[in-house]
């Protein structure tokens, strides 16, 4: 399957699992970062299920979800 399908399947399903994105014209800016990290470590999580059990790759996968709800969010 195609890499960026799988990764846009990856933040979308971790999306799906959380809440809208807060507004950040009226909410703290806390708020936000606890939003964004939530979708990054969900992200993440489904990323690492997607291969086989590898310690060591925790950073990879959280770098790579970044990205990616970086990228979802612009």
């Amino acid at each position: 399957m195609n890499t960026m399908i799988i990764q846009l399947f990856d933040a979308q399903l971790a999306a799906r699992h959380s809440p809208d994105r807060p507004d950040p014209s009226c909410t703290h800016p806390g708020v936000e970062r606890a939003w964004r990290e939530k979708q990054i470590r969900d992200a993440a999580y489904f990323r690492s299920l997607r291969r086989p059990p590898c310690p060591g790759k925790e950073m990879e996968d959280w770098l790579a979800a970044e990205r990616e709800i970086d990228n979802l969010r612009l």
